[in-house]
């Protein structure tokens, strides 16, 4: 993917960048889909996400991982922060 692919990613799924750090609002958490040589990894609940050059910079809670661009495929977005919560249950 090219830092160009992953911005109009982040343009529709409606999250902003301040100071080039995408970053998403409460109750809002992004998964990061990456693979490189068959084998994949899924980056789940990150809130903060940054370009710098080849590489992807993203952070969750726990964690801050790198990892380079060219090898995400897919970035989904869960939550609809605390405007639009869905209470607990099922078909709900």
């Amino acid at each position: 993917m090219t830092a160009a692919e992953l911005e109009h990613i982040f343009k529709s799924l409606e999250i902003q960048a301040k100071d080039g750090t995408y970053s998403v609002s409460d109750g809002v958490s992004l998964t990061i889909h990456i693979a490189s040589g068959g084998a994949s990894l899924a980056v789940g609940r990150v809130e903060h996400v940054k370009v710098e050059g080849a590489l992807l910079v993203a952070k969750t809670p726990k964690s801050q991982i790198a990892f380079h661009l060219a090898d995400v495929f897919a970035v989904g977005r869960e939550g609809s922060g605390p405007e639009g919560r869905r209470p607990a249950g099922f078909g709900v």
